[in-house]
C-alpha cells in the first residue's frame, strides 16, 4: 500500500491515484502494509509487525517477492507466494492466509465477509465492530496522538520516518505526512470519512529542509505498543459506537481560537505560527475563530475529579491569605457574615436569642476543663465519638458524618484545608443537589454569652466539625435550613456517591406501595457492609404512627438519625451495631450492653465500646420495628463518574433533551437525578421552593436516518417520588443507550392574574444527572423528537403495570406501586372501530394531573395506544389518595358523541403541551 500525500488515505499498491482526493501517486510516498492479526500499519521496510511479531512480510526484503506480494492481492487481502518461491515459503504462507481467513470478519448488516483490516463493510459500507473484550482495562483512556503511557514523548520535528521509507528529507511539506492532532477528532485513527490512516506512531512529519534528519520513531517496549493499540482501538470503538454525533473535537476553552492547516487540515492553536504536523506557514485569515466546547463528555476517576477541584481552589485560597498577610487582618466571608441573617431563626425562637457573639478558635472556651490547654486544629485523630450536637436539629447531618468518621480518609476529602489557617480561611468540598461545590468560609463561629459554641463541635478542640457544619449552612442559606431531614441527605452531600434509601415499613397514606421484604431488606444490609458501603437509618421517623414515651423508655430517640455500623449474623442471630450521634441515649431492649442474656463470649467480643459512647447493638426484628428506613451510600475508590446538567420539559410541546450513553466494554452503572432549584438555596422552605415527581428510565436506543435517537426495550428505572433525588443501578452491554429525566407535577397552566398564586412554578427548573460507572464511558445529550416521552411512559407501562384486559381488542395498563400517583395507558388492537375511554379520578387527593382536568375522556383510533392520564403526588411531605374509575365503547366514529359536550375526540381537547404526551400512537 501507499499513503496518500495529501489525504493521507492508504491506497492499493497498484492505483496510480488517490481514492479519495485523487491527487497522483508520488513515487517518494511512503508505503504501508497492515498486520491482518491485529491491524497495525507497519512501514513497508519492516519485515514483521513491531506488535505482535507476525511476519507476514519477513521475506518481504526480497524485492523480487516483495513485487509479486504487492501485485498478486488486495490491500488488506492475504499475501500470496510466486510459484518459484521455495516449497517451505508456500507451506508458510498458506499457514499465514489460513490465520487471516479466521480473523475475517461478517458484516452484521448483509453478512458479507469482509478482510481483517477492513474497518467497514466493502459492499454496504456497515462499520466493524471491534472485539471489546481486547482493550485492557488499563488503557481505557484516550491517548494523545504520539503521547500514550509508555510512548516516548517526541517534539513534532522528531517525528519524522527514516529516508528510505520516502517520508523524510525536504520538498513539499504536504507530501509523506501524516497530521498528528491533539483533538480527539484527529487522534482517532479512522476519521469520520473512514479513511485508514496509518497510526499516530509510525506517521511521518517533514522538517525544514536544511535541518538535521531525525532520527525515527521506534517503541521503546512492548507493553508500550499494546497500550497504544488499545488507546487505537478505543478511539475507532468510540467513533463507532456513537451514531448520535460525528466524532466531536476535544473539549478546548471557548476563548481559544484555531486555524485549520491549509496542507493536512490539522486544526492548530492560534499561538503556532506553523502547523504541528506538516510545518506548513499559518495563512492569514485562517483562523476559526472560538472554538465550540464539546457536548459529549467522558467519564473520568472520582479522585482525579476530586485533586483538580482541589487544586482549582487552592488558588484562589492562597489569593485570600496572600491579601490578609500583607494587609495583617483576618478573613471574614462577607457572603456569609456573622449576622443574624445567617443564623435564620424566628426573631421570637430562643436559639436566636442565645447567640450573643461569633468568636473565632483562639477566643472560644471549652466546655470541657481538661481540654481547655489543649491546642485548637482542624483534625487530631478524629473519632466518631468526637462530634456532638449542639441546639441544631440537624442529627440527619451529624449521623453521616458520624459514618464519615468511622472512614478517616473519606472525612479528609471534605475539609479542602486540613491544617489550622491563622488568617481564618477555609474550603470545605460539598455535594449540593449533585453538583461539587467547593465552599470558602471564614473561622467566626456562633457563640453563647459564656464564649461557648452553641452549635455541632468536635471534642478535643477540633475544627472539622462546626467548618463543616457552617458551610453547609452556607450553601443552604443559614443555620435554620439544617434543621430536619434524612441521613441519606448528608451522606449524598459529603460523599457525592450515589445512594439507595430501602423502607422499613409501609406507607400508611399510600396503600398501593410495594410489600417490604425483610429479608430482601437483609441481604441488602449484608452485602453493603461487606462492600464497605456507608449506612445510616432513621428512627421512628416518615409516616410511623410513634409512642413517643415507648421509644425514650427502649433508649431511643424518635424523628431521630443513627449510623449503622456493622451486620452480623452470630448463631443465626442477625445483629446490627448502631450509633446515636448523641453520643448517649442507646438502646435498653435485648443485645444492649445490660441485656442479661448475652453469651459471655459474645459480649466479650461485640462490647469493647461502652453503651455511653451511643454505640449499642440490636436484633433486626426489633431494628425493622422501631426504624423506618435504612440509606445506603456506595462509596467505590475505583469508579468512574460524570455529570450532565439538563432542564425539565414543562410539556411535551418542544424536542425533548435525553442523555445519551455510550458505553464501550461491560460495566456496571448507578445513576443519579437530582432537582437543582437555584431559585432558593433553603432546604425545606415550601413557600419558595417546589419538589418534582422525580423519575429516570434507561432504554436501549436506535437511530432512524436521520440519526434522531427512539427509544428501544426498557432496562432499568428508578422509582418515581417527591425527593431531591432518585436513583437506580444497572449493568449494561457495549452499546448506546438513552436515560430519560422525567417530572409531571409541574405540567400545569400559568395561574391567571389576581389569584394570588405563586408563579414561581413558571421558571425553569433543572436537574443534574450523575452516571457512576467502574468502567470508563462516553455521555452526551441529545435531542428527540416531543413524543418521546409518550413513547417511553407506554414502554414503562407495559413493562411494569398492572394489565387489565378490557371488550375484544382492548387492554389497560395501570402503573400505582412506588409512582407516587397514577399512570393508565390503554391499547385499541381492533383492526376497525375506535375506543372512546373515559378515565374520572375526581375523587383523588393532593395530586395533579398532565392533562390539567381529573377527568378525562378519549377517543383512541385502531391500532393505536394512548397514555390517557398522569396523576402526580403534589406534595412531598403529605399523604395523597387516588381513586379512578375508568368506562369505555366501541364506537365506528372517531367523535366521542354524547360523551363530550363538543363531540370531540379528547376531553379536554389536547393542547400544543400535552399533544406530545397524550395523542394517540400506533401500536
Amino acid at each position: 500500500q501507499w499513503a496518500c500525500g495529501c489525504c493521507t488515505f492508504l491506497n492499493a499498491a497498484g492505483a496510480p491515484r488517490c481514492a479519495i482526493c485523487e491527487a497522483p501517486r508520488r513515487r517518494s510516498e511512503a508505503r504501508w502494509w497492515s498486520c491482518p492479526r491485529c491491524t497495525l500499519a507497519s512501514s513497508a521496510d519492516s519485515p514483521a509487525c513491531p506488535l505482535c511479531g507476525y511476519a507476514g512480510r519477513l521475506q518481504q526484503s526480497r524485492s523480487s517477492a516483495g513485487e509479486r506480494r504487492q501485485s498478486s492481492g488486495s490491500c488488506s487481502g492475504p499475501l500470496r507466494a510466486s510459484a518459484t518461491e521455495p516449497c517451505s515459503l508456500q507451506s508458510q504462507d498458506r499457514r499465514e492466509d489460513a490465520d487471516v481467513k479466521s480473523l475475517a470478519w461478517d458484516c452484521v448488516r448483509c453478512t458479507l465477509q469482509n478482510t481483517p483490516t477492513s474497518m467497514s463493510c466493502s459492499a454496504c459500507g456497515g462499520p466493524r465492530k471491534l472485539s471489546l473484550p481486547q482493550i485492557p482495562a488499563d488503557a481505557l483512556l484516550v491517548p494523545e496522538v504520539c503521547g500514550q503511557t509508555g510512548v516516548q514523548h517526541l517534539k513534532p520535528a522528531d517525528l519524522s520516518l527514516p529516508a528510505s521509507t520516502g517520508g523524510g528529507g525536504g520538498g513539499d511539506p504536504a507530501e509523506g505526512s501524516c497530521p498528528a492532532a491533539s483533538s480527539s477528532r484527529q487522534n482517532n485513527p479512522l476519521p469520520c470519512s473512514r479513511r485508514e490512516v496509518p497510526p499516530a506512531d509510525v506517521c511521518s512529519r517533514q522538517t525544514n529542509s536544511s535541518g538535521p534528519s531525525p532520527p525515527p520513531l521506534v517503541f521503546p517496549h512492548p507493553s508500550a505498543q499494546a497500550e497504544h493499540l488499545a488507546g487505537r482501538r478505543l478511539s475507532i470503538l468510540k467513533e463507532e459506537l456513537s451514531p448520535l454525533s460525528p466524532a466531536s473535537p476535544a473539549d478546548v476553552p471557548p476563548d481559544a481560537a484555531e486555524w485549520a492547516c491549509p496542507a493536512c487540515t490539522l486544526v492548530n492553536k492560534v499561538q503556532a505560527q506553523r502547523c504541528l504536523a506538516c510545518h506548513t506557514a499559518q495563512e492569514p485569515g485562517a483562523r476559526l475563530g472560538a472554538a465550540p466546547a464539546s457536548a459529549k463528555k467522558q467519564s473520568a476517576l472520582g479522585e482525579v475529579l476530586r485533586q483538580s477541584h482541589e487544586g482549582e481552589a487552592k488558588q484562589m485560597w492562597e489569593d485570600i491569605v496572600g491579601f490578609c498577610r500583607e494587609n495583617n487582618v483576618t478573613f471574614v466571608d462577607d457572603s456569609f457574615p456573622p449576622s443574624p441573617k445567617s443564623i435564620g431563626f424566628p426573631p421570637d425562637d430562643g436559639v436566636q436569642h442565645r447567640v450573643k457573639k461569633w468568636l473565632r478558635p483562639g477566643e472560644i472556651s471549652s466546655c470541657n476543663l481538661r481540654e481547655q490547654a489543649a491546642e485548637w486544629s482542624v483534625f487530631c485523630s478524629p473519632r466518631p465519638s468526637d462530634i456532638q450536637q449542639g441546639l441544631l436539629g440537624n442529627c440527619w447531618f451529624l449521623s453521616a458524618l458520624t459514618v464519615l468518621a468511622e472512614r478517616p480518609e473519606l472525612l479528609e476529602r471534605v475539609m479542602v484545608t486540613r491544617w489550622l489557617c491563622p488568617e481564618g480561611a477555609y474550603q470545605v468540598r460539598l455535594c449540593k443537589d449533585g453538583s461539587w461545590t467547593t465552599v470558602l468560609v471564614d473561622d467566626m463561629l456562633p457563640c453563647d454569652d459564656s464564649d461557648h459554641l452553641l452549635f455541632s463541635q468536635a471534642q478535643r478542640k477540633q475544627l472539622w466539625v462546626p467548618l463543616i457544619e457552617k458551610a453547609l449552612a452556607k450553601v443552604h442559606g443559614s443555620y435554620f435550613s439544617l434543621q430536619a431531614g434524612r441521613a441519606i441527605e448528608g451522606l449524598a452531600t459529603l460523599t457525592g456517591a450515589p445512594c439507595e434509601s430501602l423502607a422499613l415499613q409501609l406507607s400508611a397514606t399510600n396503600p398501593k406501595e410495594e410489600p417490604i421484604d425483610p429479608d430482601l431488606t437483609w441481604a441488602k444490609m449484608l452485602s453493603s457492609k461487606e462492600a464497605g458501603f456507608l449506612m445510616g437509618a432513621s428512627c421512628g421517623g416518615g409516616n410511623m404512627k410513634v409512642d413517643d414515651l415507648e421509644y425514650e423508655c427502649l433508649g431511643l430517640r424518635p424523628r431521630h438519625a443513627y449510623s449503622v455500623l456493622d451486620v452480623r449474623v452470630i448463631n443465626r442471630h442477625r445483629l446490627l451495631q448502631l450509633r446515636n450521634p448523641w453520643g448517649r441515649f442507646s438502646w435498653t431492649g435485648p443485645w444492649s450492653d445490660h441485656w442479661p442474656n448475652w453469651p459471655p463470649h459474645l459480649k466479650r467480643e461485640l462490647c469493647t465500646q461502652r453503651a455511653e459512647d451511643g454505640l449499642f447493638w440490636m436484633d433486626f426484628s426489633d431494628f425493622i420495628r422501631y426504624f423506618d428506613s435504612v440509606d445506603i451510600c456506595k462509596i467505590h475508590s475505583d469508579w468512574q463518574e460524570v455529570r450532565i446538567p439538563g432542564v425539565f420539559p414543562r410539556g411535551a410541546d418542544a424536542p425533548v433533551a435525553v442523555v445519551s450513553i455510550t458505553v464501550l466494554e461491560r460495566t456496571t452503572m448507578e445513576l443519579a437525578l437530582f432537582q437543582q432549584d437555584s431559585r432558593c438555596p433553603r432546604r425545606w422552605d415550601t413557600a419558595e421552593s417546589h419538589l418534582l415527581d422525580l423519575c429516570l428510565l434507561v432504554f436501549r436506543v436506535s437511530f432512524d436516518r436521520a440519526g434522531a435517537p427512539t427509544v428501544g426495550r426498557l432496562l432499568a428505572h428508578s422509582r418515581r417520588a417527591v425527593r431531591r433525588f432518585v436513583g437506580c443501578d444497572v449493568m449494561l452491554e457495549p452499546g448506546e443507550y438513552a436515560v430519560l429525566c422525567c417530572a409531571f407535577n409541574h405540567w400545569r397552566s400559568p395561574a391567571p392574574e389576581g389569584t394570588g398564586t405563586s408563579g414561581a412554578l413558571q421558571e425553569v427548573l433543572g436537574y443534574m444527572l450523575v452516571v457512576y460507572s467502574c468502567r470508563l464511558v462516553m455521555v452526551e445529550q441529545v435531542t428527540a423528537c416531543s413524543t418521546t416521552i409518550a413513547d417511553a411512559i407506554i414502554q414503562l407501562s407495559e413493562a411494569r403495570g398492572e394489565r387489565h384486559e378490557g371488550r375484544e381488542g382492548m387492554t389497560c395498563y395501570y402503573l400505582t406501586h412506588g409512582w407516587a400517583g397514577l399512570i393508565v395507558m390503554v391499547e385499541n388492537r381492533h383492526p376497525r372501530h375506535h375506543l372512546h375511554v373515559s378515565c374520572d379520578c375526581s375523587d383523588s387527593f393532593n395530586v395533579v394531573s398532565t392533562r390539567g382536568s381529573l377527568k378525562a375522556v378519549d377517543s383512541v383510533p385502531p391500532l393505536h395506544r394512548q397514555v390517557l392520564v398522569i396523576l402526580s403526588q403534589l406534595e412531598g411531605n403529605s399523604g395523597f389518595s387516588i381513586t379512578h374509575r375508568l368506562a369505555h365503547r366501541k364506537a365506528a366514529q372517531a367523535s366521542l358523541g354524547n360523551w363530550s359536550p363538543t363531540k370531540s375526540t379528547h376531553s379536554p381537547a389536547l393542547s400544543a403541551q400535552t399533544a406530545g404526551l397524550h395523542q394517540p400512537r400506533p401500536l
